[in-house]
């Protein structure tokens, strides 16, 4: 039987190692800033990350039954761990904000505000040109201008 080969110890491993580098790679997109997210929240950027990594390990390595259990495991709690975080931002208003992030003052009246440009790691011209893309080519356009959760700028045009 295939539960007879595995050592619990290493389901556990599996288990510990994938929790840590979940939350350690979700620390470090977090300090990467929103503008590498291209429109994911960093909870579904992690989960394309550790999927395809375990799914690809899998099907690429000539692996045996252990070691698929391994990744199968890893799979299962990398699922697990998107669902708690996603019950826990459906019913915190704090943990939404910890985990997914929250829009940011880019622009008010026209005026860039150039601590919160340089805190989400963005320059002047990008903002500009992802402006532009939006038909704003004028800042006296913009009433207010936010960087969203998921990267993306939104405007509020004055009237």
């Amino acid at each position: 039987m295939i539960f007879d080969l595995v050592s619990w110890n290493i389901v556990l491993g599996v288990l510990l190692r994938t929790v840590i580098i979940f939350f350690f790679a979700f620390l470090i997109l977090r300090l990467l800033g929103k503008k590498q997210l291209a429109h994911l929240t960093y909870v579904d950027l992690l989960l394309i990350i550790a999927l395809g990594s375990a799914v690809g390990d899998v099907m690429i390595y000539d692996e045996n039954v252990v070691q698929m259990i391994s990744s199968m495991v890893a799979i299962g709690v990398v699922g697990l761990i998107v669902k708690v975080i996603n019950e826990f931002t459906s019913h915190s208003q704090q943990m939404r904000k910890l985990l997914s992030g929250e829009a940011r003052l880019l622009v008010v009246d026209g005026v860039i505000d150039e601590k919160a440009l340089a805190h989400e790691d963005l320059d002047k011209s990008q903002l500009m040109g992802v402006l532009r893309l939006k038909g704003i080519d004028d800042l006296k356009q913009i009433k207010k201008a936010f960087i969203e959760a998921n990267g993306e700028v939104s405007i509020i045009r004055r009237s």
